[in-house]
């Protein structure tokens, strides 16, 4: 059942069909007249490891909890902020009972969440902050506080000096916002002998970050390190790294983990990397959404966790864990 829905959204993203269409999910399959709770989760986007693995633990928490759900993203992906907007405005009209949502931009989601929150539909935000706070519970990664220690491994590992390129992924989203924050002030607090270069953005396209990387070793000959803030970026300036030949000369720090990234710190291209717990957003974003809709207290704020991943610690319990978090 649940996978059918998620096909049917599939294709309305594909095809030429607007918006409006969204509107018709839960109808088309009778459920208009069930009392299952509904529930739209809209994320960055579907293809990614990282968003196949929260949606998994949606699947799991809908199961568990016996709800419906959809799981949908706009169609351009995280850079198109403007079809994200007009799917929760389409999840609105539709009267879902309430929504899990991984915000594209932390300002343009704003109206919308406020919108939902008033017509009495909960919105659970995951992985990306917005600037307000009218949603009922934001569940994600400190990700200042982890790109802080990202930062701090690799200033270790530079001995506090050299030159470090950042490249970023998507310009006005809080999640990258917050990963180049932390990075930062990390430098500038403890490594003050760290040269940060100005930032760059994969717009979370691999083959972008790899140009990036090319035109960066290209252009600064005595580059230390590239700092990557997402697991597409991340992958990117590794092959870009492994393709010039400069493991160990560029050192690569970055944010997430797949069997890309797993392969890259296997071969000491990535040498150090945060890795988060999607699958636990996925599920507690369900899990809360419910609890709100029954009245039940929810936590504001839920830090959801992360591992830092060294090609040293990879094979300890809790790298492990976190590196393969759908293994039983």
């Amino acid at each position: 059942m649940k996978k059918i829905l998620v096909l049917i959204v599939a294709l309305i993203c594909l095809s030429s069909v607007a918006y409006g269409g969204v509107l018709d999910i839960f109808k088309k399959k009778g459920d208009n007249k069930s009392k299952k709770i509904k529930i739209a989760v809209i994320v960055k986007g579907t293809e990614h490891v990282y968003w196949q693995t929260v949606k998994k633990g949606v699947e799991d928490a809908a199961s568990d909890l016996d709800v419906d759900y959809y799981f949908i993203a706009a169609p351009g992906g995280e850079p198109d902020i403007n079809g994200q907007v007009d799917l929760v405005e389409a999840a609105i009209a539709q009267r879902v009972d309430g929504m899990v949502l991984a915000a594209s931009d932390s300002n343009a989601l704003v109206r919308p969440i406020k919108k939902a929150m008033k017509a009495g539909i909960p919105v659970v935000l995951i992985d990306s902050g917005v600037e307000t706070d009218k949603y009922s519970s934001f569940i994600a990664t400190n990700n200042i506080e982890t790109s802080y220690k990202v930062g701090d491994a690799l200033g270790k590992l530079l001995n506090g000096k050299g030159k470090v390129g950042v490249v970023n992924f998507q310009p006005g989203a809080g999640t990258a916002i917050e990963r180049e924050q932390g990075f930062r002030n990390v430098m500038k607090e403890k490594y003050p002998g760290i040269e940060l270069l100005e930032t760059k953005y994969s717009y979370a396209d691999k083959q972008k970050a790899l140009s990036i990387t090319e035109d960066l070793v290209t252009a600064h000959n005595d580059l230390d390190a590239i700092y990557a803030a997402n697991e597409p970026t991340l992958v990117g300036v590794g092959r870009g790294i492994k393709e010039k030949g400069l493991k160990d000369k560029v050192l690569v720090a970055g944010f997430d983990s797949s069997d890309d990234v797993l392969k890259l710190l296997n071969e000491g291209i990535v040498k150090v990397t945060a890795v988060q717990m999607p699958y636990s957003m996925g599920y507690k974003g369900i899990k809360s959404v419910v609890k709100a809709l029954k009245g039940e207290k929810i936590e504001k704020l839920v830090d959801s966790g992360a591992v830092i991943v060294t090609p040293e610690n990879m094979s300890t319990p809790e790298s492990q864990k976190a590196l393969f978090p759908l293994k039983k």
